[in-house]
């Protein structure tokens, strides 16, 4: 196993490309969007190339505040060449994530830590959370990939001996600039972890007022070249809803249920990070608090070990303190805890070992559940098995409305071909007046709803569907008769639907 690994150090750019291409692309072809959050990414990457519209993202004929644009450009750029599907909305997650694991190759070559670069660049392109998330078509990953980069810049400009001190103050800035572009304020936490090494370690830091105010500046002006503008053309709605809503609301209250309600469920979540860690950082986890402890006494002589540690622990004290609550929110942190143990782990006797079956172990896991697991995962998709039989008679001048299911996977399905928007959530007025009108529609809705509603209409067909609704992955109350006791209890499933594809006579399904 050492003298694999010492082949594969020897070429650590191209063995951390071709690994983190294969590991992330493996199956993305196989799995359909997730809703709820990927059709809503990749339809909204869709519709700015569609409108033209490069300021303000739309989803489904409406504004979409909850992001910045970054990931739609980098959608539209892959739709163009490559042409719109469940893959090339992905791509740009993968292509992010991998690019934050060669940051950390770089960044072992120039710490000369070329080795501990590559090993971290591995631990974290396989550990669990990243595995998860670095194929999805969302704005987490290239929001991570700026982070790393300002981390990295932020460390190389404030070097005392460092070599082109000005051009990596300019990268640093520039990469909190886009990292807003990405996913919003989040990305600016570097610059708290800079400020706060300087006053732990200022022998080790060079840094003056001036360099951070006016670098400031320069990150507003790349933030307010695209922010300006959308709030101009949005009235404010683009301030107060995408900052006021999606970004100071989740600090305070609880958004869409992930968080605990009350002050003392707040108490009792702040240390739940440090807890999914050990699953979201699996298998490296396992090996860190033998190693925490161990290099802590020392931590005062280990410069770079401290900087990454305090930038990693700024990014887990601030989302234990917001409210709303993710196991991925804490991904920001993982290239420089990967970083971090690699360089603690590389001289252990043990090492190659420990290092080379872990990461063994993670990519066989991994493909086998891409190319075997999403292949039984797929029928579960009621979206997809919706598509896959209604397709042949959707043309561009199709409607469709769609009750009570209007999951984003059908929007992002149906919007391949329509030109129209789809209806969903319609009123009972809207829902005649849609059937009323001339065809070709679908109309989508549970299948007890269309019965009871006596929405049939003349030379109108239908066909059924059954299936889950994989993003209400919930719990769902139960209770268990045991001898004679009643036990209440939670338990996870998904929500099972039986819905009626309605078609007019213009489109019936031969």
């Amino acid at each position: 196993m050492s003298s694999i690994l010492a082949r594969l150090a020897a070429r650590p750019r191209a063995v951390v490309l071709a690994l983190g291409l294969l590991l992330l692309l493996s199956g993305n072809w196989v799995l359909p969007l997730l809703d709820r959050d990927e059709p809503r990414f990749a339809e909204a990457g869709r519709e700015m190339l569609q409108r033209h519209d490069w300021i303000i993202p739309w989803f489904n004929g409406d504004y979409r505040f909850d992001k910045p644009p970054l990931i739609y450009w980098c959608e539209t750029v892959f739709y163009r060449l490559l042409g719109e599907s469940d893959f090339t909305a992905r791509l740009s997650g993968v292509c992010f994530t991998v690019g934050t694991a060669l940051l950390l190759v770089e960044w072992g070559r120039r710490a000369n830590r070329l080795r501990a670069g590559f090993f971290g660049a591995l631990i974290f392109l396989t550990c669990l959370q990243t595995q998860i998330h670095g194929r999805l078509a969302v704005a987490d990953m290239p929001m991570v990939f700026f982070v790393t980069l300002a981390a990295w810049s932020g460390w190389e400009f404030t070097r005392p001996q460092a070599k082109h001190p000005r051009s990596w103050w300019l990268v640093f800035f520039t990469a909190l600039g886009l990292g807003f572009l990405a996913k919003g304020p989040i990305a600016w936490l570097p610059i708290a972890g800079v400020i706060l090494f300087r006053r732990r370690h200022p022998e080790a830091v060079t840094l003056r007022a001036g360099q951070i105010w006016t670098g400031i500046a320069i990150t507003l002006a790349i933030t307010l070249a695209w922010g300006l503008p959308a709030v101009i053309l949005t009235h404010g709605a683009y301030l107060s809803i995408g900052l006021g809503q999606h970004v100071v609301y989740r600090s305070v209250g609880v958004v869409d249920g992930h968080g605990a309600a009350g002050w003392i469920g707040y108490v009792a979540l702040l240390p739940l990070y440090f807890l999914t860690f050990f699953l979201s950082f699996f298998p490296w986890s396992l090996r860190f608090p033998g190693r925490l402890r161990a290099w802590w006494p020392e931590r005062r002589q280990d410069a770079l070990g401290s900087y990454l540690m305090l930038q990693a622990a700024i990014v887990f004290i601030v989302f234990s303190l917001v409210r709303t609550k993710l196991p991925h929110y804490t991904l920001p942190a993982f290239p420089c805890l990967a970083f971090w143990l690699a360089l603690q782990m590389e001289g252990q006797p043990d090492f190659s070992r420990w290092f080379g079956w872990r990461v063994a172990g993670m990519t066989v896991a991994t493909l086998a559940l891409t190319w075997l697991g999403f292949a039984c995962f797929r029928p579960l998709f009621l979206s997809d098995k919706i598509w896959s039989e209604v397709q042949s008679q959707v043309r561009p001048e199709t409607r469709v409305a769609c009750v009570d299911y209007g999951e984003a996977s059908l929007v992002w399905k149906f919007r391949s071909v329509t030109t129209n928007y789809l209806l969903l959530s319609p009123t009972p007025e809207q829902v005649t007046n849609f059937l009323a009108q001339p065809g070709p529609w679908i109309f989508v809705a549970p299948t007890n709803y269309v019965l009871s509603a006596n929405t049939f209409t003349n030379g109108a067909t239908s066909l059924r569907f059954t299936g889950y609704d994989v993003s209400r992955w919930k719990p769902v109350r139960q209770t268990f008769h045991l001898a004679g006791w009643s036990v209440p209890g939670w338990i996870l499933k998904p929500r099972q639907w039986e819905l009626t594809a309605l078609f007019s006579p213009e489109n019936n399904p031969k």
